[in-house]
This record gives C-alpha cells, structure tokens and sequence, in this order.
C-alpha cells in the first residue's frame, strides 16, 4: 500500500495501540492530521468489511500520477489516504473508487494571511477584489474553487512552501489552505505565523474517495469490503466524529460567510 511518508507521526499517534482501538481523532502531534486519520478509517473499515489482517504501508515521497501507476499496474493495492474524484476520472479503468470519506460540500479552506499583517486579517467580501492569492493550477480543485471568486489569482507551479514563502514575503496577499487546528486557527510554519481572514472561508467542489486497484488479484474483495465498512462507518457516526475531531471538518469557521457558495448551491448569488 502506499502513502506519504507519515510513520512517524501515525506510529506517535497510534502510541503502541492497534488503529482498531482508536476512538478518539485528535491531534497529538503537530502538522497535518487528516493523512494519519485516514490510514487508521482505512483499516478499520476494512476490518468491519471482513478484511482482518495486517497492512503494510510503503511510503512514497511525492503525489502525482506515479503514486498511482503502482495501482494502474496492479502492482499495489490501495492508496492508504483519499484522493479527489476529479483526479481519478481518467483512471477508472484501473481503479475501483470508493463511496465518498469527504462528501461534496465537506471540504473548506481559508484565506491565509501572514498574521504581521494585520491589515489583513478582518476584511469584508466586497474588499477581495483588491486581493492577490497564490494557487497553482495544477491543484485543479482549489484552482476552480479560487476562479468562482472576486480574488486575484497568481498562478504558481512549485512547492508548497514557497508559496508560502511567498505570502511571508509578500509577493502575494494570501494562500488558500486548510484550516489549522490549533484553537485560535493559526499555522505556525517553521517560526512564521499565518493566520485566516476572519469570517470568510472558500467551498473545495469535489468529493474524496479511497482507490483500489482493478489489476491487483485482491481488488475486488478489498473495494467490496472497504466500501462495506466505510457505509458501516458513516452509519455509526464514525467517519463524521474522525473528520470534526482531527480538525479537518473545523467547527470553528461554522458560521464563517463561503464566498465562492454558488458552487455549493447554484441558486444562491
């Protein structure tokens, strides 16, 4: 199986218990919860699919169409966190795709600013048109969430964290990321400090799905018994508990205005 290379941090998570056990989704270490929430959903819904028996992830360094050519060749079996369905559409000939973890309507990420500027941090929707945010356009669903809004777009194709350098430096105005979940919404990145512009959050139009291989012997049992426990899962409240408790469903930014919700409901202006 494959993931990013977060053991360290799920091993710190899981701290000597098996991710059957799990029952509380909580950060206990810093970074990106989401990935390791994932892996453990993973199991558990493959245990209550019928599948009980060790999985072993190998890591990968990057995301691109290479994580998937393993699964295209049947050479892998699944890929251990969730993937846009917008992603995936050309592949559906090589991989099974699951029911939804992250439903349409579930994802939602802020305008992050660099919290030294604090003229930025409270601004009202009709002021973002004066706004520059960084987003690379190979990100197609945070490009066309970007694109239904008043901001100014700057394409950038590179790593994460020069476009983040790129707001600390102010080059750009802000970047589109997912809410932190510290208490007070802050991502602190190598000493620097980032904060969301209050009260405004943006709608990412896509769904995230767990891939199985076609060609690997074991696809098919494996997609029927993931999708067995991830229906299990939703039924029993599990999945909805893990992504409000990991921070990746941010109860914080409820009531926060979503300036890009035509997307969401095509009726409202």
């Amino acid at each position: 199986m494959q993931s990013e290379n977060f053991t360290q941090r799920y091993q710190s998570f899981l701290n000597g218990r098996s991710p059957h056990e799990v029952k509380d989704f909580h950060a206990t270490t810093k970074g990106s919860h989401i990935e390791i929430i994932e892996m453990i959903l993973l199991q558990q819904a493959l245990k209550l699919g019928g599948i009980d028996r060790p999985i072993v992830f190998n890591p990968k360094p990057s995301i691109n169409i290479l994580e998937y050519s393993d699964l295209i060749a049947g050479d892998s079996l699944v890929l251990a966190r969730s993937v846009w369905h917008e992603d995936i559409l050309n592949y559906r000939g090589s991989l099974y795709v699951s029911t939804p973890l992250v439903k349409f309507g579930e994802y939602e990420a802020g305008l992050y600013v660099a919290k030294r500027n604090v003229h930025l941090h409270n601004l009202a929707k009709a002021q973002l048109e004066n706004l520059t945010v960084v987003a690379n356009p190979r990100w197609k669903v945070d490009w066309r969430a970007l694109h239904n809004t008043d901001l100014n777009i700057v394409s950038f194709i590179g790593p994460w964290e020069t476009m983040l350098e790129m707001v600390e430096t102010s080059v750009v105005d802000a970047m589109l990321i997912n809410f932190s979940v510290s208490n007070s919404l802050e991502l602190n990145f190598e000493n620097r400090l980032y904060v969301p512009i209050k009260n405004i959050k943006v709608f990412l139009p896509d769904s995230r799905h767990f891939v199985v291989s076609k060609r690997h012997p074991e696809g098919r049992a494996v997609f029927q018994a993931l999708n067995k426990g991830l229906g299990i899962l939703r039924t029993n409240g599990t999945i909805e508990k893990a992504l409000k408790q990991s921070g990746f469903i941010n109860e914080k930014v409820t009531d926060w205005q979503t300036i890009n919700i035509q997307m969401l409901n095509p009726g409202l202006q």
